[in-house]
Parts: structure tokens; sequence; C-alpha cells
């Protein structure tokens, strides 16, 4: 049976979305997939793949510009079913990936590879990659949430006369106030550490700003004197009955205030009261205060995934 190759189109999605729920335990649906097509920006490098075999998608090959990756690289992703694992499809992808990379002039790729998953790894060594970082999701259950365990650290925050609010009612120079504030806070986190500075369209998107925007979720701690000391920002996705914590950070000239678990403490409110099951957030394993806030709210760690990097001058890899 031949295994072909070919550029991905509109009418895989049905396919694709259920290979990638199969691989991955996501909850992606053939909307959810042509939305995402709608909204990407056309300017921005984005190929996808599928390896077929006798009429059936058995492999899924993403190459795409990603604002979490280093300078210059691309993240790359291979999705391959179960069943075909073993059979020639990461190998046949990855090469076509690879030439696509080197004819594009990427410095290097990045790769996600499940840290349960060590064939994956592996594999990925085998051409080359190294660990770069490892992440990993932490979820709370927000029908057991008691928020009443945490109101010494609300009073700590009151006693400072730190007061907490929302971009609801914000005008656009007040939400463009705000995408600065974030841009100039995530440079300091672990995961874009070095990285140049985010656009604000880039930020807007995040937040789903531009679709289903919830500026009541995009929350501020703020002095006395009317200072933003730190903020957190959280965006729905209703089809998995989640509320997800996209970002978290404290201006530096605030921290050591205890402001990041208050902070969170209101979006993890406000997601209850919306009637929301979960809440989930990522976590950068270097990051030690912000899991040390997850685990006092109660997040449970879950399965988290390796960053893999490989450098692509004048790097040749091997495809055994």
């Amino acid at each position: 049976m031949t295994l072909l190759l070919r550029s991905y189109a509109d009418a895989d999605a049905p396919a694709v979305s259920a290979l990638v729920n199969g691989v991955t335990g996501r909850e992606t649906t053939p909307e959810s997939l042509r939305a995402e097509d709608v909204r990407r920006d056309p300017a921005k490098f984005h190929r996808r793949w599928v390896a077929e075999r006798e009429g059936e998608i058995q492999g899924l090959g993403l190459l795409n510009a990603s604002p979490f990756t280093p300078p210059g690289f691309l993240q790359a992703t291979i999705l391959v079913a179960p069943r075909a694992r073993g059979q020639g499809v990461g190998g046949l992808l990855w090469r076509e990936m690879e030439a696509a990379s080197r004819e594009e002039g990427a410095a290097g790729l990045s790769a996600d590879v499940l840290d349960g998953d060590p064939s994956s790894r592996a594999w990925a060594e085998r051409r080359g990659f190294c660990e770069h970082a490892h992440r990993f999701a932490s979820e709370l259950d927000l029908g057991t949430f008691d928020e009443s365990l945490h109101a010494q650290a609300l009073r700590r925050a009151e006693d400072q006369r730190v007061t907490f609010t929302d971009l609801r009612d914000a005008d656009e120079a007040t939400v463009e106030r705000y995408l600065n504030f974030v841009a100039d806070r995530l440079p300091e986190t672990p995961d874009l550490t070095g990285h140049p500075r985010w656009p604000l369209a880039q930020i807007r998107e995040t937040f789903h700003l531009n679709h289903d925007p919830r500026p009541d979720w995009l929350i501020l701690a703020v002095s006395k004197e009317g200072e933003w000391l730190g903020t957190t920002a959280m965006v729905v996705y209703r089809h998995a009955n989640m509320a997800y914590n996209e970002f978290t950070a404290v201006h530096p000239e605030a921290r050591g205030r205890g402001l990041a678990l208050p902070l969170k403490l209101h979006a993890i409110c406000r997601a209850r009261k919306e009637g929301l099951g979960v809440m989930r957030t990522n976590n950068h394993s270097r990051n030690a205060p912000m899991l040390a806030v997850n685990r006092r709210l109660g997040f449970r760690e879950r399965p988290g995934r390796f960053e893999m990097h490989l450098g692509l001058k004048g790097n040749v890899t091997s495809d055994v």
C-alpha cells in the first residue's frame, strides 16, 4: 500500500481533527480548525502536510512561525496515528518539513514531545533535537474550589491598599496601555527571556480580543497611587467547559508582596461565576514562584512536554 504525501486541504478537516484528538487527547473539531484558518495572519509562515495511505490520513505535519520559538526558528509538529507508527509515516513527513524549513531559511526548529513518550523523544533525538525546556499544564477543579481558604492573601493585598480591577469599561487608549504593560512583562518570564518584544497584535490574538473578547477577564492589581502592579489574563474555551489562564505577571518592583495569588484568585472567582468547571494553565519547570502559587491554590499538575530544539544552519540530520 503506497504512502502518499500532499498538502493539507480544507476537506481534510474532519479526518485531521480526529487524528489530533486521538494523538493529543485534545477536543478539536473541524469547525475549530477552519476558524483558526480564517483568523490566521497570511503574512506568517504556515504550512501543513498529510500522509495518506489508501485514502486514510495517517499523519499530519505542521510547520509554522510561533511567538514562543527563538528568533528565526519555526515550530515543527508531527502527529502519526498510533496504529501507523513504525511504518515510515513520520519519516516521510519529516523529510518534507526539514527541506521546507531549510528552503525558508529557518535558523532552527522547535518541537514538543510528551514527557511520557520516550520513543518519540528518541525519534526526535535521532534527528538532532535536544531538550531545551520542560513545560506542563496544571488544572484546577472549579466546582470544589474553596476561595475562603485564601482570604488571608486577599487581606494582605488590601492592607497594602492594593485594589483589583479589570478592563470591562476601558477605552482603547487604556487597552493599548494594558497591551504594552503585558508586552513589557513577557520577556521577564522564563518562557520568553531573550525573545523579541511581542507585537501588540499578537497579544490581542492570544487574549482573544479579536474574537470572543472578555475584557472583564483581564485583571489588574493597582496601587493606591494608580500604578499597575501586576495582571492576570484569562480566556474561555466553552466547548471544553474550561477557563484558560494565559498569563500572570507582577511588575519587578512589586514582587515579593504576595500579589500573584490574589490576582489568580480573582480570575478563579470569575470563572466559577461563569459556571465553568475547570481552569487550566501552563507552567515552565524553572518558574518556581508561579509553580508555588499554583500549588497553593490547588492546581494539580498534568503530564507535560519537552521543548526540543534543532539548529539548522549548516546542520544535516539523520532520517534513521
